[in-house]
């Protein structure tokens, strides 16, 4: 039997070539990356936090288990959950940094990234099967749904919650995900039957990223938002979902993108200390 350290490590490797090599991973007419390379994380299915995630967010939240059983309909009573941190490329993050509304590029990654979770997902799934195991992705699932849009947004499976049982980071005062690589990331994640060693969580608070949250030091990403959906007291879903959706014919014709591109802001992922990195650790 391989050991389990050597198969984490193989399927590390695989998910950072099969990001480097995709053929769509870059800025058309140049030779950046949408995104750069991955970070891996892995938790065991039986983890007591993914049950206590339906107390978080709702009852509605499934867990490993429950997900895994909308695709192959079985339970799951032991495996591993692979969460992926994608950080988003350098030019990307740039061209939104300085701007007051969604830069060209940080729109067309929100559109392209619809298409490439899913491509890399599915290579994914394919690679653990070479090890004779069973793999799927929740958010390709039936499983995977979205409630409350219009009151309390949230799904049945959580990417930034499924990170954070990984250990790959914690929360912050925008409702972003702060990573080691910094909140301007995108999340994936991938569950399989075969028994990986769990990461080891060190996070003592859930949002102890943050520096607003440490010590109210920061606040950039409230003066970042261009509809005040952010404030001390946190995040307002419904004000940010109704500027990021709200009518954008003029913004897409100004950048040449289809009607039916995906909507996609992320100014308060940029130009704000934790933009590409933890700022915490330098405090």
């Amino acid at each position: 039997m391989i050991p389990s350290r050597e198969i984490k490590d193989s399927i590390i490797r695989e998910i950072e070539r099969i990001v480097k090599d995709h053929k769509g991973n870059v800025l058309e007419g140049t030779d950046d990356p949408f995104y750069d390379i991955p970070t891996v994380g892995f938790s065991s299915v039986s983890d007591p936090l993914f049950e206590d995630l339906k107390k978080i967010i709702g009852p509605e939240h499934l867990t490993p288990s429950e997900i895994y059983r909308s695709r192959f309909e079985e339970e799951l009573r032991d495996g591993t959950v692979i969460s992926v941190v994608l950080p988003l490329g350098k030019k990307v993050r740039e061209s939104n940094r300085s701007n007051k509304v969604p830069s060209k590029e940080w729109m067309m990654s929100r559109t392209f990234s619809d298409t490439f979770l899913k491509d890399i997902s599915s290579e994914i799934e394919s690679y653990i099967g070479e090890f004779g195991y069973r793999a799927m992705t929740p958010m390709m699932s039936p499983g995977y749904k979205k409630f409350d849009l219009q009151t309390d947004p949230h799904s049945s499976w959580s990417e930034r919650h499924i990170a954070y049982v990984a250990g790959l980071g914690t929360f912050s005062l925008n409702d972003g995900f702060i990573t080691e690589r910094g909140i301007a990331v995108r999340l994936i994640s991938i569950i399989t039957d075969l028994v990986l060693s769990p990461d080891i969580r060190r996070a003592q608070r859930y949002n102890e990223n943050c520096l607003y949250c440490n010590n109210g030091s920061c606040g950039a990403c409230i003066r970042r938002c261009p509809v005040g959906a952010i404030s001390e007291k946190g995040h307002d879903k419904i004000k940010c979902m109704g500027f990021v959706y709200s009518d954008r014919s003029e913004l897409l014709q100004k950048y040449g993108l289809k009607e039916n591109s995906i909507p996609g802001c992320g100014l308060c992922q940029t130009g704000v200390p934790c933009e590409f990195k933890n700022p915490s650790k330098e405090h």
